[in-house]
């Protein structure tokens, strides 16, 4: 008898419990403001990253429909003795400076799903630019410094889901096509020696590049 009192107090407790796990609200609701950022590497291995347009946030208009930024953020400098063989830069520092940087506006339609899990497609519209610079500086004040920028617009195409480890965290993963034009303008190399100085002109594209390729990638994030 008292075996039997036991297991009716213990499916009891597991029927209360999981009944307060049914009820309680996860995904989000009208008005939800949402940050996430991706992880590289993998969940064994995991690193935080800004590059492929990573950090995003998301507010939502209704529980199904969100509107979201994303911002992708790639800079690259680096400094080391020149090894240019140029008499007139030998020992010198050269510098070289890369950045591409991408924003991304658009819609999420998130689907029924589960209590934690939130199933979503959607659109971003793609605006970026950069440039790419390399200087070389000799100690007599003799250089070659060259310099040209690039400008990037599209689209893309995704589909994801999140799901909510607890309330107002979730992991995600995130996959789809891009599909960019970019167009490098005219850049200049200009070198300096003594007192003379040439500008020449590096002509860019003439016309646009436009490139599909395929993005995914494992997020984190949480709801304010």
């Amino acid at each position: 008898m008292k075996k039997i009192v036991l297991c009716a107090f213990a499916l009891t407790v597991f029927n209360f419990i999981n009944a307060q796990e049914e009820s309680t609200s996860y995904k989000p609701l009208e008005g939800t403001v949402t940050t996430e950022v991706g992880l590289t590497g993998g969940l064994n291995n995991a690193n935080f990253n800004l590059g492929g347009g990573l950090l995003k946030f998301r507010y939502f208009l209704k529980e199904d429909i969100g509107l979201r930024l994303g911002v992708s953020i790639d800079n690259e400098k680096d400094e080391l003795t020149s090894t240019v063989d140029n008499p007139f830069v030998v020992n010198g520092i050269r510098n070289t400076n890369n950045n591409n940087n991408s924003f991304k506006v658009g819609v999420e339609k998130h689907f029924a799903g589960s209590n934690r899990l939130s199933t979503y497609g959607g659109v971003d519209l793609i605006v970026g630019f950069g440039k790419d610079s390399d200087e070389i500086v000799a100690d007599n004040g003799n250089y070659i410094k060259t310099e040209q920028k690039n400008s990037r617009f599209g689209a893309a195409i995704f589909t994801g889901a999140d799901y909510y480890i607890a309330q107002k965290v979730y992991l995600g993963v995130e996959a789809g096509l891009n599909f960019v034009s970019t167009k490098v303008k005219d850049g200049e190399t200009s070198t300096k020696q003594g007192n003379n100085l040439d500008t020449i002109v590096n002509p860019g594209s003439k016309g646009s590049d436009f490139v599909t390729d395929i993005f995914g990638g494992i997020r984190i994030g949480y709801q304010f």
